[in-house]
């Protein structure tokens, strides 16, 4: 029976990447999202809607309320759920500190003590490969000493972006936050991607090639 449904979700992610049904999903998704009523959306998720708005991708974004117990599910069927074309198209933003850097803010996106990286979940960061990125950023004038990268606590996160764990969104947060996407995201066949949209039970589904225009975002290779 496992079989069997793995086989079936191969087929329909093919299908997504048929190069004849690529261009109609995506404008399907474009026309479905400019209908979208979220009136009723949290205050949070408001804010991620208002900064699509102001950043002129609000067309590429759609917003899908899940079930409150979806992170209790297995990660395909949470694809499933969202319609995702596969489980490597689920993406999730984490808020990485630098706990040695020689500064204490984020005023220069080149040396920042914080940076928000999306990744996928189907994939793990190697915090080595984005030392060495972040370090590369002022030509590795800066001495390897001030550079120790781990996940920033929950409340520091929080404070960070105004966002609940499973709810962080790397746009309309408190703070001005340098993003950073992996190559492998930027890959993504068809080139969309899902992240959480403010709130735990929202998701926001969103444009590559738009999110990277949008954000300004490095595309690194971080697995």
């Amino acid at each position: 029976m496992e079989n069997q449904i793995e086989n079936l979700i191969n087929q329909i992610t093919l299908i997504y990447q048929n190069k004849k049904v690529t261009p109609k999903y995506l404008k399907y998704l474009e026309d479905k999202n400019l209908k979208e009523e979220l009136e009723d959306a949290p205050e949070t998720v408001k804010k991620v809607v208002k900064a699509c708005e102001e950043l002129g991708i609000r067309q590429y974004s759609g917003f899908i309320h899940v079930e409150s117990d979806y992170y209790d599910w297995e990660l395909q069927r949470r694809a499933l759920r969202v319609l995702a074309p596969s489980k490597e198209h689920m993406c999730k933003t984490v808020v990485m500190e630098n706990t040695r850097c020689s500064v204490n803010d984020m005023k220069d996106p080149l040396n920042s003590k914080y940076y928000a990286v999306c990744v996928q979940y189907t994939s793990k960061l190697n915090t080595q490969k984005l030392m060495n990125f972040v370090r590369s950023l002022k030509n590795k004038t800066i001495s390897k000493k001030h550079y120790n990268f781990r996940l920033a606590s929950p409340e520091k996160s929080a404070e960070l972006t105004g966002f609940d764990k499973n709810g962080v969104c790397p746009i309309g947060t408190v703070e001005k936050i340098p993003v950073i996407i992996t190559e492998e995201m930027a890959k993504l066949d068809p080139p969309i991607f899902y992240l959480g949209a403010g709130d735990v039970d929202w998701k926001w589904r969103i444009s590559i090639d738009a999110f990277i225009k949008a954000t300004n975002c490095w595309v690194v290779d971080l697995s």
